[in-house]
């Protein structure tokens, strides 16, 4: 039986191909994470556009519901204007603590999102 040797340029090899298959693998990671935050985004972004659509209709339906209550057209729509305006005047009043409430929520789910996969890799790991 033939006993193998220690080869320093072995060792070398098999170093330089382990830290390029982590490379590899490091860059798969990142793809998959920001492929799957960018999926989200893509979502979210179109959810806030179907929100936009439905708000506008809702307006459109609140303004001639309110035209008819009031009898005129102009002024039914009027009054949805101003409740708008209020809105605006309501969210400036709080622009501080909503604009820290939604960063602190967007926060939470990028980081939601690009630890998805590590908490799979957990999962996988404690049923071996």
């Amino acid at each position: 039986m033939e006993e193998k040797k220690f080869s320093i340029n072995g060792t070398f090899r098999k170093s330089k191909e382990y830290i390029d298959t982590r490379i590899k693998l490091a860059k798969l990671k990142f793809v998959e994470r920001s492929s799957r935050l960018v999926a989200s985004l893509a979502t979210d972004g179109l959810k806030g556009i179907l929100l936009l659509f439905v708000v506008f209709y809702l307006s459109l339906a609140l303004g001639f519901f309110l035209s008819e209550l009031l009898g005129s057209s102009a002024l039914g729509f009027l009054v949805t204007g101003g409740i708008f305006l209020l809105l605006i005047v309501v969210v400036s009043a709080f622009e501080q603590p909503l604009e820290r409430f939604f960063m602190n929520l967007s926060i939470k789910r990028f980081l939601q999102k690009w630890n998805d996969e590590i908490d799979e890799d957990d999962e996988e790991g404690k049923q071996d």
